[in-house]
C-alpha cells in the first residue's frame, strides 16, 4: 500500500502531539505529588481563621501549572484525599478553640453584672431604732423659769446691809450640743433592751430674766429699818459637760438621765436699788460676773431612723451666788450677791453620725 505523504506528516504530527500530552501529565503529576506533603503540614500548623485561605493559595498554584481543565481531572481527584485529611485534622483545632471562646465571655459578664448591681442591704426597723453608737450632734430650744431666791446688800462705810428675797422671771434658752454615745450594754437575752452611756458638752443661752424684790435693812449702829427695791435683767451663757445614761427599747423611744457641771457668764444691766425715797442709790451701767454651775436632767429620745431623733427635755439649773459690785450715787460701791434657780424646759432634734 502506497501512503500519501500527507497522510504520513499528519501522523507525525498527532504522535508529537501525544508525546506532549504525557509528558504535561507527567509533570503535573509530579508536581501535585511533591506539594501534598506540604500542604499536609501546612493544614496542621496553621491557625483556624487561616487554614482555608492556606490551603487554597497552593490549589490555585497549582490550577495554574496545569495547562488545560482536561488535563487537571485526574491530578485534582488524586488530591482530594489530602485536602479532606488536612481538614479533619484542622477540624478539631476549631472546634476546641472556639467553644471556651464563646462560653467564658457569658460566664464572666454574668458575674461580674451580679457583682455590679448588688446594693448594700438597707438596715432593718430594729438596727434602725436600736441603740446608736458614736458621735451625735443637737439643737435644741426652750423657756427657762427661774426660782425665788436670796438677795444680800451690803455697803460701807458706814456699814450698810439688807437682805430679802428676789423672784426670777421667765426666759428664752436657745443652744446646741456635741455628743458621743459609748458602746451599749444588753440588759436582756433577745438584745432588745440596752443601757447605753454618753457624754456631751452642751452650750446654750439663757435670758433676759429679770429680778425684783424687797431687801430690807439698816445702818449698823442706827436704829430703824428701811425696806429697799431692788431689780436687774441677766442675761447668760451656760457651758457644760454632762454625763448620760439613756436606756434604749425596741420602740424607738429612749429615756434618759443625767447630770453636768460647768460655767456660767453673766451679764446684768439696767440693775437698780432704790430706798426708802424713792431715790435709785446706784449709777447706770452694765456689769459682768462669771460663776461656777451645775445641772440635773432627765428626757426621752425617739428614734425617726438611723440617723435623725427628737427629744425633750427636764433641767434643773443651780448658778453659785454671784457677787455684783456696783457703783453707788454716792461714790461708794454696792455688794450685791446672790444665786439662780431655774426649771428649764427644752425640745430638740440630733443627728446621730
Amino acid at each position: 500500500m502506497i501512503s500519501v505523504p500527507g497522510e504520513r506528516e499528519l501522523a507525525k504530527g498527532v504522535r508529537q502531539k501525544n508525546v506532549w500530552r504525557k509528558r504535561r501529565r507527567l509533570l503535573a503529576t509530579c508536581l501535585l505529588w511533591l506539594s501534598t506533603p506540604i500542604l499536609v503540614q501546612a493544614a496542621e500548623n496553621a491557625a483556624p481563621g487561616t487554614e482555608q485561605a492556606a490551603s487554597a493559595a497552593p490549589t490555585a498554584d497549582s490550577a495554574e501549572s496545569a495547562p488545560a481543565p482536561s488535563e487537571q481531572a485526574a491530578p485534582a481527584a488524586t488530591s482530594e484525599p489530602a485536602a479532606s485529611a488536612a481538614s479533619a485534622s484542622a477540624a478539631p483545632t476549631t472546634a476546641t478553640s472556639s467553644a471556651p471562646e464563646a462560653s467564658a465571655p457569658t460566664g464572666s459578664n454574668e458575674l461580674a453584672s451580679e457583682q455590679g448591681m448588688k446594693e448594700t442591704p438597707a438596715p432593718s426597723a430594729k438596727e434602725a431604732l436600736g441603740p446608736k453608737t458614736g458621735l451625735y450632734f443637737g439643737i435644741f430650744g426652750g423657756a427657762a423659769f427661774g426660782m425665788s431666791n436670796g438677795v444680800g446688800a451690803l455697803d460701807s462705810p458706814p456699814l450698810f446691809s439688807a437682805g430679802g428675797r428676789a423672784a426670777v422671771g421667765t426666759a428664752a434658752v436657745g443652744g446646741i450640743q456635741v455628743g458621743y454615745n459609748f458602746r451599749s450594754i444588753a440588759l436582756d437575752s433577745a438584745k432588745s433592751y440596752w443601757l447605753q452611756p454618753a457624754a456631751q458638752f452642751e452650750a446654750f443661752y439663757l435670758g433676759q430674766a429679770t429680778e425684783s424684790g424687797s431687801l430690807t435693812g439698816g445702818v449698823a449702829g442706827k436704829p430703824g429699818i428701811s425696806t429697799n427695791q431692788f431689780g436687774s435683767n441677766l442675761n447668760m451663757g451656760l457651758f457644760l459637760f454632762d454625763g448620760v445614761a439613756k436606756f434604749v427599747t425596741p420602740i424607738g423611744l429612749v429615756p434618759y438621765i443625767g447630770g453636768g457641771i460647768g460655767g456660767a457668764y453673766l451679764a446684768s444691766s439696767g440693775t437698780s436699788f432704790v430706798g426708802p425715797g424713792g431715790a435709785d442709790l446706784l449709777t447706770t451701767g452694765s456689769y459682768a460676773q462669771g460663776a461656777f454651775a451645775g445641772q440635773g436632767l432627765v428626757g426621752l429620745q425617739y428614734n425617726l431612723s438611723e440617723h435623725w431623733s427628737l427629744f425633750a427635755e427636764y433641767k434643773i439649773l443651780y448658778i453659785k451666788e454671784t457677787q455684783f459690785s456696783y457703783l453707788m450715787t454716792s461714790g461708794n460701791t454696792m455688794l450685791i450677791k446672790y444665786p439662780e434657780y431655774y426649771n428649764i424646759a427644752i425640745a430638740g432634734l440630733r443627728f446621730n453620725f
